[in-house]
């Protein structure tokens, strides 16, 4: 027998599913048209701003009960935990960034070895010869400060000595001089003769 308009007496259930097809089509077309138009647009936003206006309240409700709930159960609530997540990829980043640095640090220290161990060589030779300098410097110091201890040990001695000859001069100044007797006067013409006619006997 002939279909007549996809309709075939012979098979009822594949006359079902077309039927089935064709209404899901219709509906789903019906149902994009619908969807697309601005009125159902204003219609959804509206209905979705009522019920989270009127689920608000409830909604804090149901929080406030649930932060008492898990503190009196010695729960974390969400916002503890959101948290303690966010601490957690604080450190963890603090951690990446530490890990780059100390990376960047072993390269330097491992391509610069090098460069530090010679010079630290080179001042250590540098220390040495300056330490031998630093001893033959305190050796001649030692030295002069040998010979200048001579020479203050000789100044002390001669102050010693000039004071005290100032002392036995000054002594002597205030000493009281010793009376020497006048000089006798010179004899006279007559006195002579005396003598030598005394002389004559």
């Amino acid at each position: 027998m002939g279909q007549k308009n996809g309709f075939d007496p012979n098979d009822p259930i594949g006359n079902l599913r077309k039927a089935r097809d064709a209404t899901l089509d219709a509906w789903a077309k019906a149902m994009i048209d619908l969807v697309n138009t601005e009125t159902f647009a204003r219609w959804v936003g509206a209905t979705l701003d009522s019920y989270l206006i009127a689920s608000a309240p409830l909604q804090q409700l149901i929080n406030t009960s649930m932060k008492t709930s898990l503190a009196r159960l010695n729960l974390p609530s969400r916002d503890e935990l959101t948290t303690l997540a966010r601490r957690v990829t604080n450190i963890e980043m603090r951690l990446d960034d530490i890990e780059i640095k100390l990376d960047q640090l072993a390269h330097a220290l491992r391509t610069q070895t090098p460069v530090i161990v010679e010079m630290l060589t080179e001042q250590l030779e540098q220390n040495k010869q300056e330490g031998a300098e630093l001893n033959g410097m305190e050796q001649r110091l030692a030295a002069l400060d040998h010979k200048a201890d001579q020479m203050l040990q000789l100044i002390e001695k001669l102050q010693q000595a000039a004071l005290e000859q100032a002392e036995a001069a000054q002594r002597r100044r205030k000493a009281p001089r010793p009376i020497q007797p006048p000089d006798p006067e010179p004899p006279t013409p007559e006195e002579v003769k005396e003598d030598h006619a005394i002389e004559g006997f």
